[in-house]
C-alpha cells in the first residue's frame, strides 16, 4: 500500500534522509508514480527499489552540487532521539541546524515546488528535550522559509508510524509486537501500566503531504492521526490478524501508574484526508502492511 494518490510522473522529486522509515517509502512511492528522483543520505550508496530498479543515494554534502529546479523537496533527515544519548546536547542541536541549514541553502538556490518536512509529536514533551526543540526549530525554519518564498510548506507533527519500510525493529512496539507473533513466542511488552497508541500509515501521511503541496496549500502544522489502542489491545488485534489468537502476553504485574497517551488530535488530519480522497488506512491493514513487510523484507 504505498501508491501515490497524486500525479507525479515526470515531477522532480528531492528527497533527503533517503535512507530512513519515510525516505524510503517517499522513494518507493515516487518511483512507482514516474517521478524524477534525487535521493540524498547519510550513507551514500546503490540502493534497489521494489521492482529491482537502482537508484544512486548520494551523501548529504552533495545537496550543493545539484541544481534541481521546480522539484517536491521531501526533507526527512534528522539525527533521531537515540543520538541524544550518544552526544553532547549542543553538538546534536548543532547537527541537526547544521543539516537543516543545507537543505535551507538548496531551497533557496534552486527554489521549490513545495516542501514537506515531517515534525514529531515529541514537540509537546516537556523539556529538557533536545528531540523536540530540534523539531520544532525545524518546523519554525522551514514555516519561515516557504513565507518568504512564497513555497508551499507542509509541516505534520508525525506520532506512531505503520506500513512498509518500517526500522528500528528492536525498538518500536508495533514491530516487536508483530515479530513476536510471526515467530510464534510469547509477546513481551515492559509497562505496567496502560499504555496508548495511535498509527498512521506511512503512505497516508506521504499522500496526504504531497495532495496538500500539489494544491499548492501551506496549512498550520498538524498532528498525524490513528485509532486509539492499548498496547495489549494491539497484540490481541495483530495475533488475531496473523492467524494465531492464542498468542501469550508477558507483561509485568499492574501497577495502575499514570497511562502513557502518544496519540496525535485527528480533527484535521481526517479533515485534510477527506478533502484529498484519502480514506486512512484502517488499524487492520495497518498491522497486515507491517507484518507483510516485516516477514518478506527482513526475513522473519
Amino acid at each position: 500500500m504505498l501508491e501515490a494518490l497524486q500525479p507525479l510522473r515526470g515531477v522532480k522529486v528531492v528527497i533527503t534522509g533517503a535512507g530512513g522509515w519515510l525516505g524510503q517509502a517517499a522513494l518507493e512511492m515516487a518511483h512507482r508514480a514516474g517521478a524524477e528522483i534525487y535521493a540524498f543520505g547519510k550513507t551514500p550508496r546503490l540502493y534497489h527499489l521494489r521492482d529491482g530498479a537502482p537508484l544512486e543515494i548520494h551523501p548529504h554534502a552533495f545537496l550543493g552540487r545539484y541544481d534541481v529546479r521546480d522539484a517536491f523537496v521531501l526533507h526527512f533527515a534528522f539525527l533521531t532521539r537515540e543520538h541524544v544519548g550518544e552526544m553532547v546536547v549542543e553538538d546534536y542541536m548543532a547537527a541537526n541546524g547544521a543539516i537543516a541549514g543545507a537543505v535551507e541553502v538548496f531551497i533557496r538556490r534552486n527554489g521549490a515546488r513545495g516542501v514537506f518536512v515531517p515534525s514529531s509529536g515529541a514537540v509537546y514533551a516537556p523539556p529538557p528535550n533536545p528531540y523536540g526543540e530540534g523539531k520544532l526549530e525545524d518546523e519554525a525554519r522551514f514555516a519561515a522559509l516557504g513565507q518568504a518564498l512564497g513555497i508551499p510548506t507542509v509541516l505534520t507533527r508525525v506520532f506512531n508510524l505503520s506500513g512498509p519500510f518500517i526500522n528500528k525493529v528492536n525498538s518500536y512496539a508495533l514491530a516487536c509486537i508483530i515479530r513476536d507473533i510471526l515467530a510464534r513466542r510469547p509477546v513481551e511488552l515492559r509497562a505496567g501500566h496502560p499504555v496508548w497508541r495511535g498509527y498512521a500509515h506511512v503512505g497516508d501521511v506521504l499522500n496526504i503531504a504531497l495532495g496538500l503541496l500539489l494544491r499548492g496549500e501551506s496549512p498550520p502544522v498538524f498532528d498525524t492521526w490513528g485509532e486509539p489502542v492499548e498496547l495489549s489491545g494491539l497484540v490481541a488485534r495483530a495475533a488475531t490478524l496473523l492467524g494465531w489468537p492464542e498468542a501469550e502476553i508477558i507483561r509485568p504485574a499492574w501497577q495502575n501508574g499514570a497511562a502513557d497517551r502518544y496519540l496525535g488530535a485527528a480533527v484535521q488530519y481526517l479533515a485534510y484526508a477527506k478533502s484529498l480522497g484519502i480514506e486512512p488506512a484502517s488499524l487492520d491493514r495497518q498491522i497486515l502492511d507491517t507484518a507483510d513487510y516485516l516477514g518478506r523484507c527482513l526475513a522473519i
